[in-house]
This record gives structure tokens, sequence and C-alpha cells, in this order.
């Protein structure tokens, strides 16, 4: 049995009657008749009957010609295509040299394909209308390409009105900049989104819709597009996916429909589905990827569509730097944030639990306990709400998440102070040291994180993430700290422990603010005058974290400047190996290693700690580890 037709008849023009000769001479005992298509239009009837193979070269509309008349007269065809047409080549994963071409064209394991109709217009690739930044563009430019594209096409673009039905008569109101009608067409960015869906038998129409509300979206479409490998199996925040039998497309304004490259139609466009309309010879790598077995269902995928009052906000002369998100689109999302600002039983025994937690960790001087404590204070959840609540003026949410997060701090300040109390001993350790001293660093700390819990809280698929946001900005141990502050009746030391914890606070408030506002939740900051005096706030508190972040250079510089450096005392040279300084309220204590090669007396010492003072204007304390070297 021959993998090939036996008889085939070939249909050319005058660009590519060259290709007779060669298709004559084909090494596969194929019977070649050659006929010029104008003489077939003359009488397609009379000389396609009893032909049940045609192989055609020639412009696209020719190819078209040819395809509605193997609808009618039930032959296979085989594709030929000119050097020029690329897209042909690509669309059906043609061979590139002719003798495998023709090889392929007189096959007869031709597939069975479906074709599309647009306003009775014969589509082979694609049918576009409007302005299609980036989704039309070519799969195998280059990436630089690809960014200067992006950035002409975005220039000018707009959003409009469309109605799109569908065939079972489901209607969708929208706002696009334009839309693409794709037919198993590979080798555009396009076709990369839809790759996993497609099918040439499915009876279905692919429709992606574009949408690029904002220059954030476009941009992140962008850098999806620049990655080439990628096959998307989720539609990217900026398209829309409708795939039925029948899709009547209405636009605020009459658009030039392309069909295949050139304007062949305008809207409003019918298209619709011919099911298994014509067979093809095709490549066999397109043929194992899109042949199905069933038809899909139809399907509706507009969640990245504006919608409602979104919709209303599409009308803007220019899209915005940021995108508009409704409350309706993301109705999970300010239902969380709405729980999160309640106070439950839930609540309060894991405030009381984690602060307990961490203030023995404290005790014990113990970073995992800490640590522990951290992953457990709930008190990140009603912040992040909070500044939601700020950004879209919504009192009760803002007044809910206040109230929670002043009551955790309360229950916090008392469980802590509570634990200090039933120490007999109040050791100061390290832990605790590291919160009493906040500086500029911890309020970069804390605007991160608070980007971090804002965007971990938009997105369902990372909120795990929002425990080790918790960890990196740790709420709940400066309060501890606070409240072990309050137990020792030492103001100092609640202080600064406060001091770090409304750092972290207000820099979390302030950032995730924002970053939902760059998110889209709220077209502008609306409750300024609260976000004001955050604001105030962080000013106020940047001023001490200021001056303690320039204690902490100077200590470092001063204890780097005291390393190796050599005093006489009594004839007896005495080198500093190590300085600490440390201060703590009005003190300061100054810890060092020296190395002597001589033993020292107690007016040695004296001597030396009179040379260290002359150093210092405060009273000093020194603590000194004699290190003698032979």
């Amino acid at each position: 049995m021959t993998d090939h037709v036996d008889s085939a008849l070939f249909v050319y023009t005058q660009d590519t009657k060259d290709l007779i000769k060669r298709l004559q001479d084909n090494p596969f005992g194929v019977k070649i008749t050659p006929v010029a298509f104008d003489i077939l239009m003359r009488d397609p009837e009379g000389l396609l009957d009893g032909v049940s193979h045609v192989v055609v070269s020639g412009a696209l509309d020719v190819i078209k010609t040819v395809l509605g008349l193997a609808m009618k007269y039930d032959f296979s065809v085989g594709l030929v295509p000119m050097h020029t047409q690329k897209s042909l080549t690509r669309c059906y994963a043609l061979p590139g040299k002719t003798d495998a071409v023709i090889d392929l064209a007189l096959r007869q394991d031709a597939q069975v394909m479906d074709l599309i109709l647009c306003n009775q217009q014969l589509l082979l690739f694609k049918a576009t209308m409007g302005r299609l930044p980036l989704m039309d563009s070519s799969g195998d430019i280059s990436r630089l390409s690809i960014v200067v594209q992006a950035l002409k096409k975005f220039i000018g673009i707009e959003l409009l009105t469309f109605n799109f039905t569908t065939s079972s008569q489901k209607k969708i109101k929208t706002a696009a900049c334009g839309c693409m009608i794709v037919q198993h067409h590979e080798g555009t960015i396009a076709s990369r989104l839809i790759s996993h869906d497609g099918s040439f038998t499915d009876g279905k129409i692919s429709l992606l819709v574009s949408a690029p509300l904002s220059i954030i979206q476009y941009l992140k479409f962008l850098e999806q597009s620049l990655k080439r490998t990628v096959r998307h199996k989720s539609i990217p925040s900026t398209i829309g996916y409708i795939k039925s039998a029948r899709i009547d497309i209405e636009s605020e304004r009459e658009l030039d429909v392309l069909v295949d490259g050139e304007t062949a139609t305008k809207t409003p466009l019918h298209c619709e589905t011919i099911p298994k309309a014509v067979r093809i010879n095709i490549g066999t790598r397109l043929r194992e990827k899109y042949i199905r077995a069933q038809p899909s269902k139809e399907r509706i995928n507009i969640d990245n569509l504006p919608r409602g009052k979104e919709l209303l906000r599409t009308k803007m002369k220019t899209i915005p730097f940021f995108p508009y998100a409704s409350e309706e689109r993301f109705r999970d999302l300010f239902i969380a944030l709405r729980e999160d600002a309640s106070i439950n039983p839930a609540y309060i025994v894991l405030m009381v639990l984690s602060t307990m937690l961490a203030t023995v960790g404290l005790y014990l001087d113990s970073a995992a306990v800490v640590i522990g404590a951290m992953l457990l204070a709930p008190l990140m959840s009603p912040i992040v709400s909070l500044a939601m609540g700020l950004l879209r003026q919504d009192r009760s949410l803002s007044k809910k998440s206040a109230k929670k997060i002043i009551i955790g701090i309360i229950i916090a300040l008392l469980a802590a102070a509570l634990i200090t109390l039933l120490f007999p001993h109040k050791p100061l350790t390290d832990e605790m040291e590291g919160r009493l001293s906040p500086t500029l660093l911890d309020l970069a700390v804390a605007i991160i994180a608070g980007i971090a819990g804002a965007y971990t809280k938009s997105f369902k698929e990372i909120l795990q993430s929002l425990a080790g946001v918790a960890i990196a900005v740790a709420l709940v141990p400066p309060l501890a700290v606070a409240g072990i502050g309050i137990g020792r009746g030492d103001f100092y030391f609640f202080s600064q422990a406060f001091l770090l914890f409304t750092t972290n606070l207000i820099g979390i408030i302030l950032a995730a603010t924002f970053t939902f506002r760059a998110l889209g939740y709220s077209a502008v900051v609306r409750d300024k005058r609260s976000i004001g005096l955050v604001a105030l706030f962080l000013v106020l508190i940047t001023i001490p974290l200021y001056l303690s972040y320039n204690q902490i250079v100077e200590k470092i510089v001063f204890e780097r400047s005291w390393q190796q450096e050599r005093f006489l005392v009594n004839g007896k040279y005495l080198i500093v190996q190590k300085a600490n300084l440390t201060r703590y309220r009005d003190q300061e204590v100054i810890e060092m290693d020296i190395m002597t090669r001589e033993p020292l007396t107690v007016k040695d010492l004296a001597q030396f700690q009179i040379k260290i003072q002359a150093n210092f204007t405060k009273k000093l304390i020194i603590r000194a580890r004699t290190i003698y070297v032979p």
C-alpha cells in the first residue's frame, strides 16, 4: 500500500507554473494533471469531476477558492506555498524545501479540518480588528524588536466598547483595544497563548480580546511575551478568551477587519465554523499536536476583561499607569480583608499565646522560640486590612482594623508584663538588646514587608507566603520587649522597643496602602487625611531612627579605628585587639581584648583607663580582658 495518491490535479497560476515539471517528475508515481486557475474557474464542475485530490500553489485568494471548491466537490487538498508565503508554511507546518513540500502535498493521509467564515470570507490563519499591541507580533522576531513594537503600538491606544454574542446566546459587553480570531495559527505571540487549547476538529472559533487596563498590565504582558519558549496554560491578565461555534462581534464604531492580513470586511462581524469542512495535507508535527477525538465545549474566560463599573472607567481618553480593580471583580479578597478586621476569640487567644511565647524566648535568648512566636502571631492581617481601608476610604474597615490592632497591642503588652513579673531575675539577653536600638534599616524592612504582605494577600496562590512576611517584619517580639519594659518599670526599655514596633506598624501600613494602589484596588488614594497622618508619624519616627542609625555607624567606625591600637603605659605596650562599645541610657560600656607581653599591675590598668577615658566625654565603664603573648 502506497503512502501517496494515485493521481492529482495541480492548480497553478502564472507565478507558480514552473512547478508543473517538478510535480510531474515526482518519484512517487503520482499522475499529475496541471490546470491553470483561471481555466479551472471557467468550468470547475467539468474539470473536477472524478478528482479526489488537488494540489494548489498560488496567492491566498487562489488557495481559499480551491478550499471552497473542496467543500463542494469533496476532494482532499495539498498545499505548495510560494517562498513569500511564510504564514502559510507556519500555519500548516509545511516543510521548507520544495521537494519535501511536494512529497507532503501528494500524500493520501489528509487531515480533516474545520473552516471559519467571517462575514462569508474564508479564514485560513487569523482575523484582526482594532489595535493589538504585541499579540499580533511574530513569535520568531528578536526580543529587542518585540520591545520596540510594543512601545510603538501602545502609543495612542484606546479602549472601545465591544459586544460579543456566542452560539449559546451568551452576551458579553466589555471594552478592548482590539480582537483577534486565531485559526490554529503557528508563529505569533497570540498562538502561543492558546496553543494548549487548539484543535482542527473541535468545531469552535478561538477569539482573543486584548484589553490592557493600565501601563503596568501592558508591561507585564510584554515581560511574558519575551519568554518565547513558554506555553501559557492560563490567559494573561490583559487578555480575554472566547471559544464558541459561532461569535457575533459588534464594536462601538465601525472597524476594518483584516482577514489573513488583508482588509476584507468591516464590523459588525459574524463568524461561524464549518465543522470538518475540508481535508488538507499538513505537517506531521502539527497533526500530532492538534488531533482531538471529541469536539470541545464552549469556553468563555473573560475574568480579565472590564465589566460593570470598570467598563465605565475605560471610557477615559488615556490608559492609566495603574490598573483599576472593582470590588465586584475581587470580591473574595475584600471579603477576606473584612474577616481579618473582625475581632474573634481565636485572635485574642493567639495574641496571648504568641506574646507569652515570645517573652519566654527572649528570656531564654532563643531565636528559634522567638521565630515560633512570630509565626503564631496574628497581627499582620488586620494591619493589611487597615491599609486597604485607608486606601479606599472604607471607614468601617478602617475602624474595625484599627480597633483590632489596638486591642492586640494592649493584650501583648499586658501578657509580656505579666510574664516578666513572674521572673525573680530579670537578665538582659542579646535577643532583647537587638530590639532596643531601632534604626532606618528596621524601617526599610517594614516597608519591604508591607509590600510583600499586600502582594501576597492579593493572590491566593501565594497566600501561604504571608507567614514568611510575618517572620521578616517581627511584630510581636518588639511588643514583648516593650511589655518586659513595663514589667521591669524601665521606661527606656519600653520606649525603645515600642519605637521599633511603631516603626514596623507605620512602615507596613504605608507600604501596603501604596502596593494595593499599584495593584489597582483603587483609582486614587481616597482617604488622604488619614494617610497624611500616618505619613506624619513616619516622618516623626524617622528622626530618632536616623539618630540611632548614626550612632551605630559611629560605633562601628570607632570599634574599627581602635583595632590594633597601641598604648604605652608605664613603659609597657598594650595592643587593643578588639573593642565593642555599648550604650544603654546614659551609660557607655566598652568591652575590649588587650594584648601585652608583660604582667599588668593595678597601677598600669588605672593609667590605661585614664588614657581610654580621655577619648570620651561621658563616664565610661571599661571591661578589659588581658591576653598575654610570648
